[in-house]
C-alpha cells in the first residue's frame, strides 16, 4: 500500500499547481497581448500607412493571407491606374507588377495591366501578362479573347497555335469551344495558308453557326479562291448590328478587287450610316468613291465636303494622308504635306504619306530624296518613325538599283528594331515578299564564328 502524503507535501503540491496555472494564464495573456498588438499594428500599417482601404480587421485577425493579398492588389491596381492617367509610367509599371504578384487571379486587373503595357509600347510584356493569366484561368472568355487577339495582331500565329495546343491538349471543347476553334482557324490561315484552314473548317462544322466566326470563315473562302461565296457571306454579316468597321472595310476591298465598285460604295455608305460620327467610315466612303472615278482620285467636291465636316479634328490630316499614300493620290498627299509644313502639324507622318503616294505611282526617284529630307529633320530619337523610314528607304533604294544603299538602310533598320525578334522576322518576310534579297541578308542573324584560343605551352 502506498503511504499517504503528509499534509505539508500535499500543501506544497497544491501551491505548485496553483502557481503553474497562474504562470500559464500569464503566458496566455502575454501571447494574446502580443497577438493583439501585432494584429492592430498590421491593420494600421495596411489601412493607414499603405492606404489599403479594402483590408478588413477580421481578415488580419484571422490571418487570412489570401484576403489580405487581394485587398493589397485592389489598392495597387487602383494606384497603377492613377499613375498611368498622370503619365507616371514607371510608378504605374511598379504598381501593376506588385498587384499581379499579390493577386495573380484578378482578371480585370490583369487585363488593365496588359492594356497599360501595350499602350506604353511593350507588347511582349502585355502578351506575357495575358498568357500567364490564361494559364491560370484557361476557360475565362475575357482572357481567351484578349490573349489571342493580341497574339494574332502581333503576327505571332505560330505562338498562338502552340499556346492553343498546350493549354487545351484534350481538344478545343467546353463552353468556349467555338471561340477557341475560331482562333485556331485564323492562326492556321495566317501561318499555313488556306488549305489547312479549310481542313479545320471541315473538322468544326458547328463553327458555321457561330456569328463571330463568320468574318474568319469568309476570309478562308476568299483565300481559297471562292470569292463570290466569301463576299456573299461577309455582305450578309455586315447587315447585322455586330459588324465592326474593319469588316466593312474588308468587304469593300473585296468588292473592289472583283470590280464591283458600285457595291463597294454602297458598303461604305452603309458603314457611314452605322457609324455616323466615325471618321474612318467617311474615309472609307471617300476611298470607294475615288476608286469608282475614272482617274482613281477623289472628286474635289467630295474632298471639300470631307474637310468641311472633319477638318477641325486633329486626326483628320493623319488619316487622310495615310489613305492618300496607300492609294497613290500624289496631289492630295503633296497638298497635305505642304499644309502640315505651314501649320506645324505632324510633318514626318505627312511626309511619309507623300513618299508612299510617290512610290505607289512608281515615282521612286522623287521619293528617295524626300525620305532623305525626313531623315535629316527627324533623327533617330523616335524609334517607331525610324523603323517606318528605314523600311521605305530600303524599298526606294532597291527600286533605283542602289544595292549599297539597300544594305546600309537595312543595317540601320536592324539597329532601330533592336532586340525584337518578332519585328525583325516581320521585316524579313516583308522584304522577302518584295524580292529584296540584300535586305533579307542584312536582317538575318549570322552564326557566331568560333574563336581560336592559342595554346599556352
Amino acid at each position: 500500500m502506498k503511504p499517504a502524503d503528509s499534509p505539508a507535501l500535499a500543501a506544497n503540491r497544491a501551491l505548485l499547481a496553483k502557481r503553474l496555472r497562474r504562470l500559464a494564464q500569464l503566458a496566455f495573456l502575454a501571447l494574446a497581448g502580443i497577438y493583439l498588438f501585432l494584429v492592430v499594428a498590421g491593420f494600421i500599417w495596411l489601412r493607414y500607412l499603405r492606404k489599403v482601404d479594402e483590408v478588413r480587421f477580421l481578415d488580419v485577425a484571422l490571418l487570412n493571407a489570401g484576403a489580405v493579398h487581394r485587398s493589397i492588389a485592389v489598392e495597387q491596381f487602383a494606384r497603377a491606374k492613377r499613375d498611368w492617367d498622370s503619365k507616371s509610367y514607371q510608378a504605374a509599371y511598379v504598381a501593376y507588377a506588385s498587384a499581379l504578384r499579390h493577386d495573380p487571379n484578378n482578371i480585370p486587373g490583369r487585363l488593365s495591366a496588359a492594356e497599360f503595357f501595350l499602350g506604353v509600347g511593350s507588347p511582349v510584356l502585355a502578351q506575357n501578362v495575358l498568357e500567364d493569366g490564361l494559364t491560370l484561368a484557361p476557360q475565362d472568355p475575357r482572357l481567351i479573347e484578349s490573349t489571342f487577339d493580341l497574339f494574332l495582331a502581333a503576327k505571332r500565329d505560330r505562338a498562338a497555335l502552340t499556346l492553343l495546343h498546350t493549354l487545351y491538349p484534350s481538344g478545343l471543347a467546353g463552353p468556349n469551344a467555338a471561340t477557341l476553334q475560331m482562333y485556331e482557324v485564323l492562326a492556321t490561315l495566317t501561318a499555313d495558308g488556306p488549305q489547312p484552314a479549310r481542313q479545320l473548317l471541315d473538322r468544326y462544322p458547328d463553327l458555321l453557326s457561330h456569328p463571330a466566326a463568320t468574318p474568319i470563315i469568309a476570309r478562308v473562302y476568299w483565300e481559297s479562291a471562292e470569292r463570290p461565296k466569301a463576299i456573299s457571306m461577309l455582305a450578309e454579316h455586315v447587315e447585322g448590328d455586330e459588324a465592326t468597321l474593319a469588316e466593312f472595310e474588308r468587304l469593300a476591298a473585296w468588292q473592289q478587287a472583283e470590280d464591283r465598285k458600285d457595291d463597294a460604295v454602297k458598303t461604305a455608305e452603309l458603314a457611314c450610316s452605322r457609324f455616323p460620327t466615325g471618321l474612318p467610315a467617311r474615309i472609307l466612303l471617300l476611298s470607294t468613291q475615288a476608286a469608282r472615278s475614272p482617274d482613281g482620285r477623289p472628286a474635289p467636291a467630295s474632298l471639300d465636303e470631307f474637310l468641311r465636316d472633319y477638318g477641325d479634328r486633329p486626326e483628320t490630316l493623319h488619316q487622310l494622308a495615310t489613305l492618300a499614300g496607300s492609294r497613290g493620290w500624289v496631289d492630295v498627299a503633296r497638298i497635305l504635306y505642304q499644309f502640315g509644313a505651314v501649320t506645324h502639324g505632324n510633318l514626318p507622318h505627312l511626309a511619309l504619306a507623300y513618299s508612299d503616294a510617290l512610290m505607289t505611282r512608281s515615282r521612286f526617284r522623287e521619293a528617295v530624296p524626300l525620305l532623305a529630307d525626313i531623315e535629316a529633320q527627324a533623327g533617330d530619337d523616335d524609334v517607331a518613325l525610324a523603323v517606318q523610314l528605314r523600311q521605305r528607304q530600303v524599298v526606294g533604294a532597291a527600286a533605283v538599283g542602289d544595292s549599297i544603299g539597300v544594305r546600309e538602310h537595312a543595317r540601320r533598320l536592324g539597329a532601330a528594331i533592336g532586340n525584337n525578334p518578332d519585328a525583325m522576322d516581320l521585316c524579313r518576310r516583308f522584304f522577302l515578299k518584295l524580292g529584296i534579297a540584300d535586305a533579307v541578308d542584312e536582317l538575318t542573324p549570322r552564326a557566331a564564328k568560333p574563336v581560336k584560343v592559342a595554346d599556352n605551352k
